[in-house]
């Protein structure tokens, strides 16, 4: 019985992987519309190195609006909340319903819905990009929402329509935590 272990092994290690379900495709870069999270990298080394001016407006609500024109701005920190309208992710493909438009001018715009009973962080995407495969904007609504929070954002990016480059962003929100009022803010920023 002892001769017969290994092959006996073998046999069943063989019949349990035959069982296993495959893992699902992943997207390779023909079958993503536009890498998003490599664009934003290149975009934050890009705006470290040259450190541009930019002009910031934030409102919170009853508080009159804040400007500043700085060059000191945490670029990780700033887009991080592009980052994540990311949907690139083969996890998250169920829950989207994609639409492809081809502009007048070329351009291609982009758009995922979730689907019905869906619950994601990124509720809506639209993406434009343009025909040499440049982001031309990007327009998301983000909400997130469990018993003791709930925050909804919508975003805009717009890119110079010639380098593809940050030209400006937008973000409106609101927040609630259980126990307080609703905290209105927009945050408005012109490179």
């Amino acid at each position: 019985m002892a001769k017969y272990f290994p092959i006996l092994s073998l046999g069943l290690l063989l019949a349990a992987t035959a069982c296993e379900r495959p893992a699902p495709p992943t997207f390779t870069e023909e079958g993503a519309p536009y890498d998003l999270t490599a664009y934003l990298q290149q975009q934050k080394q890009r705006l470290v190195a040259e450190q541009p001016m930019v002009l910031k407006s934030v409102t919170t609500e009853n508080q009159p609006t804040e400007t500043v024109q700085t060059d000191k701005v945490d670029w990780e920190d700033e887009l991080a909340v592009f980052e994540q309208t990311d949907l690139n992710r083969p996890a998250l493909q169920e829950y989207y319903v994609k639409q492809e438009t081809v502009l007048e001018n070329g351009s291609v715009a982009i758009e995922y819905r979730k689907t019905e009973n869906s619950e994601p962080l990124v509720q809506y995407l639209r993406l434009v990009i343009s025909p040499d495969k440049q982001l031309q904007q990007l327009n998301a609504v983000l909400q997130d929402e469990n018993p003791l929070f709930f925050s909804r954002r919508k975003v805009r990016l717009d890119a110079d329509p010639v380098t593809g480059n940050i030209s400006s962003y937008n973000v409106q929100g609101v927040q609630k935590l259980i126990f307080s009022d609703s905290l209105h803010y927009a945050v408005d920023a012109n490179l």
